[in-house]
């Protein structure tokens, strides 16, 4: 979330006085795609023998939107409609012409604009951090100078790096952007893969290029491609004027000499841009859309078997959202301390998990295991019981059948003689 703007009253404001004039100070943005900054001193009309230190001036200072509309706000305040309207129109002039100007790089500004972009004065931030409050007002005001263990110190504790408190950042424009997936209509149809100005929609950013690639002819190009993997990330360059050798394979920014027109009616050429990836095949060159998304039938080649007037390759691709400090904490200002010891107790929640579920599982083959003893005991109590049964069942059966075969022997020995009559007969 942005930063609000503030306002300081200067001069003598017991008077009524009529807004008449401002001055502009726009300072480039200090993170990557992030908001410039914007001083705007308003003028009001001097009474009669009052000196300039009594003049009375509103400064309206903060985020350059913030800042703008609040500054067309008080204009519209005017009394005098057609006067507002004729310094609005002065006002939007002077404010589109008006460049970046480049901050001070003195360690104490720079130092003084961290503690502004996080929303601290010098008195909290000595409170939250104990810091001595007399050595951070010296070198906020640069009445002494930052030393490198200063800055280390400082930045520990600000949550950034130690060098942007001794060097200032570098900002270029962002020249350019490009659609991968389709086709961009401005005054004319870019195609998917060509870079279009952003002159041709009046929207200038600033981009924050990393020390370790900057050089004087660095440039800079944002994909602007809604369900892009490379959707908002932005591409740092070297300015070319020849084929790069070790360009094949890779994602680099293109140069063709391309005509304006149908050969029969103008012979007149434009040089264009675009963006893929470069190859070679069978002394062909190809670019082609980077883009997994993209349709491989309709979108594939960005351009096929053209001739080159440049290849620039891409040397960084850079996700601004993963770049640009995100830090919210005002009272909060986290030390590396607390982040190792963070990492350390997950590392021991992480261990107890395991230990956890070790013994649930040793508890679990326990519990299996006392069961299947239960069941073999059972089950040879059950078998007991069956062998008692039929041993049982065998002793009746052998007991009855000797009881037959007794029976059986008296039987014969008293059916015999009637047999023997029988056969006399």
């Amino acid at each position: 979330m942005a930063l609000p703007y503030k306002e300081e009253k200067h001069g003598n404001w017991n008077n009524v006085s009529e807004l008449v004039d401002f001055k502009i100070i726009k300072l480039a943005p200090q993170s990557l795609l992030g908001v410039g900054k914007a001083d705007v001193m308003l003028l009001y009309k001097k009474k009669p023998g009052e000196e300039d230190k009594d003049q009375k001036r509103l400064i309206i200072f903060g985020p350059e939107d913030a800042v703008y509309q609040r500054v067309v706000h008080k204009i519209l305040e005017k009394k005098n409609t057609v006067k507002a309207a004729q310094l609005q129109k002065k006002f939007k002039e002077s404010w589109t012409n008006t460049d970046y100007e480049k901050p001070s790089s003195s360690p104490s500004s720079l130092l003084k604009r961290k503690l502004f972009e996080l929303n601290l004065n010098t008195k909290e931030f000595a409170k939250q951090s104990g810091v001595a409050a007399p050595s951070l007002y010296h070198h906020v005001s640069g009445g002494r100078e930052i030393s490198r263990e200063t800055a280390i110190e400082y930045a520990a504790k600000l949550n950034c790096d130690p060098v942007d408190l001794m060097f200032d950042k570098i900002s270029i424009p962002v020249w350019s952007k490009v659609n991968l997936l389709k086709s961009t209509e401005l005054e004319e149809s870019y195609k998917p893969g060509r870079l279009f100005s952003y002159a041709a929609e009046n929207n200038l950013e600033k981009v924050v290029v990393p020390r370790d690639i900057y050089r004087e002819d660095i440039k800079a190009i944002k994909i602007d491609a809604r369900g892009s993997m490379y959707h908002n990330k932005v591409a740092f360059y070297y300015r070319a004027a020849d084929r790069d050798a070790e360009c094949l394979n890779e994602l680099c920014i293109v140069g063709v000499e391309e005509p304006l027109g149908p050969p029969e009616l103008t012979d007149a050429t434009e040089e264009r841009y675009y963006f893929g990836l470069y190859e070679e095949v069978r002394g062909e060159s190809n670019l082609i859309n980077p883009d997994p998304y993209v349709d491989v039938y309709k979108n594939k080649f960005i351009l096929k078997n053209f001739r080159p007037k440049f290849i620039a390759p891409v040397i960084s691709l850079l996700n601004p959202v993963a770049v640009v400090d995100k830090t919210k904490l005002k009272f909060n200002i986290p030390q590396a301390a607390l982040v190792r010891e963070e990492e350390k107790l997950k590392s021991e929640i992480e261990q107890l998990n395991l230990k956890i579920q070790k013994e649930q599982v040793e508890k679990a083959t326990k519990e299996i295991r006392d069961q299947h003893k239960k069941l073999e005991e059972e089950l040879r109590i059950q078998l007991a019981k069956v062998a008692e049964v039929t041993n049982r069942i065998s002793e009746e059966t052998k007991q009855k059948l000797n009881l037959f075969e007794k029976e059986q022997s008296v039987m014969n020995k008293i059916y015999q003689p009637l047999k023997i009559i029988r056969g006399r007969k």
